[in-house]
């Protein structure tokens, strides 16, 4: 698909980012508010900033509860905002995850917890569970589910009562890629076992589980998910080689369209879709055609819809590059065709002497006669009578020799691999002043093939793993981690990770 010659459609707002965005959140009344990678959360409506705040690190999760904006940090610090911070709470291990569960609000740590906090920020109750990989909760607050980093999958009522638990063999490199619920409480949670299932199971599969029966379907996909959206009789899901599927229930699975790069979020607006892919937003039809395509300046990593005509893009900056802006979008903006920069020649019938300049018919017979041949010319005709031959054969040869590199050279050509290592994390040391953390590196792909193999470096160069991820045990300090993927055709690319234990 050839972006550049798509539709498009102008920008409403650009609000310009110190630091990147890494989380979100829609307030209403065509409010939204961000946090960014160095603690700032601004809460905005449309393009007006009406609050900011500052954390003491990144801020992992925004929510809204009892109208009040809710914001946590990595380092565990929880704020409650109204006019100006009602109310703070800190958990001595790192945030991972935070939900709304109505009047309760929901936390998993690095420690493996799940921390339930009423809506003064007092301190409820607390589960372990293991590590959390993902958190979601159900349309009424009524369920929430947690995806575990093992693979593990568990449905809970609001309560904390587990209702359904699905694990993973013991012998799969298994992750749940995506969960979410639909608006009836049917838990949709797509798998991805990273090519390694060690039974007829497919390779990728989209989960349907009641809360009280149990599973009640599996669908294969034919990638990972990379995002999914809940609709009133399916789901729609993303995958990581650009394929936007439509999954109704009593239907055959309907593929809409193809992109060439992942598919990072997908909202509904009316009856078509907006999805996020590589540095683009794009609005499609329900039949699967491109209505537009808006090229934002940082990776897309977020689609928001804020209010009844405004969207919001977030995106993520390219290494070595400024923090991506935040883009607000009317998606019902007349769709415009991009310039075309080439030229265009216009010919007239009328006769060449009515342009001023033109040359006259003598002058154009004079111009198109060949020209007469001068001694010089003959004498230097008569010398290379000789080799005419040999050189003619020579620049054949030549010509069939470039057209063959060329050709070669056209079929070598391969995309290298995206290496995600991961966000940085700064993470509470348990009582030993060491922790575990999770080095995932599940998130990489190859845009024209597949990722054939991981290698994960520590900062004195040693390999402590060969797989998407890696789990370790750290000491107090700063520790960096390299990770490099390569693809099935021998290309490799690098990304950073530093995990700060504290």
């Amino acid at each position: 698909m050839k972006i550049d010659s798509l539709p498009t459609i102008e920008a409403f707002a650009e609000i310009e980012m110190l630091e990147d965005v890494v989380s979100s959140c829609v307030l209403g009344n065509s409010r939204f508010a961000v946090g960014t990678i160095d603690g700032k959360l601004q809460i905005f409506e449309i393009d007006n900033l009406l609050q900011d705040a500052d954390f003491d690190s990144a801020i992992i999760s925004i929510i809204e509860s009892d109208e009040e904006v809710i914001a946590a940090s990595t380092t565990g610090l929880i704020k409650s905002l109204n006019e100006s911070p009602s109310w703070q709470h800190e958990i001595q291990s790192g945030i991972e995850h935070m939900i709304s569960l109505g009047d309760t609000i929901c936390i998993s740590d690095t420690s493996g917890s799940i921390i339930f906090l009423n809506s003064k920020g007092d301190k409820q109750r607390t589960q372990s569970h293991g590590d959390v990989d993902r958190l979601v909760h159900s349309v009424d607050c009524g369920y929430f589910a947690i995806a575990k980093t093992d693979g593990t999958l568990l449905l809970s009522s609001k309560s904390g009562k587990i209702l359904q638990e699905s694990f993973a063999d013991p012998e799969d490199v298994e992750t749940i890629s995506q969960i979410c619920f639909r608006s009836d409480g049917i838990l949709l949670a797509c798998r991805d076992s990273l090519g390694m299932t060690l039974d007829e199971r497919p390779e990728n599969r989209l989960e349907c589980w009641h809360p009280q029966r149990g599973l009640l379907h599996t669908t294969e996909l034919p990638a990972m998910a990379t995002s999914i959206l809940a609709t009133e009789d399916g789901a729609i899901v993303g995958c990581q080689n650009g394929a936007i599927l439509r999954f109704r229930i009593g239907k055959d699975v309907e593929e809409l369209l193809i992109v060439d790069n992942s598919v990072s979020s997908i909202i509904q607006w009316d009856q078509d879709l907006i999805i996020g892919t590589w540095f683009n937003a794009m609005r499609i039809s329900s039949s699967g055609e491109v209505i537009w395509s808006y090229e934002h300046d940082g990776l897309v990593s977020e689609v928001l819809a804020i209010s009844s005509d405004l969207i919001t893009v977030i995106g993520r900056s390219p290494a070595g590059q400024n923090p991506a802006s935040v883009v607000l979008l009317e998606p019902n903006s007349e769709p415009i065709m991009p310039e075309d920069e080439s030229f265009v020649y216009e010919f007239s019938n009328d006769s060449p002497n009515e342009f001023a300049g033109g040359l006259s018919d003598e002058e154009i017979a004079k111009a198109e006669a060949p020209p007469l041949p001068s001694s010089e010319t003959n004498e230097l005709m008569d010398a290379l009578d000789e080799e005419l031959e040999y050189i003619e054969e020579e620049k054949v040869i030549s010509e069939a020799d470039l057209l063959e590199d060329l050709s070669a050279s056209a079929k070598a050509i391969n995309l290298p691999p995206i290496a995600d290592a991961g966000e940085d994390k700064t993470i509470s040391a348990e009582e030993d002043n060491t922790a575990t953390i999770l080095l995932d590196g599940s998130r990489s792909y190859d845009p024209d093939g597949k990722i054939h193999s991981y290698a994960w470096q520590d900062s004195k160069g040693n390999v402590i793993g060969d797989s998407a991820q890696v789990r370790v045990r750290l000491p107090l300090g700063t520790h960096p981690f390299e990770l490099t993927v390569v693809d099935d055709k021998g290309a490799a690319t690098k990304a950073m990770v530093t995990i700060r234990i504290q």
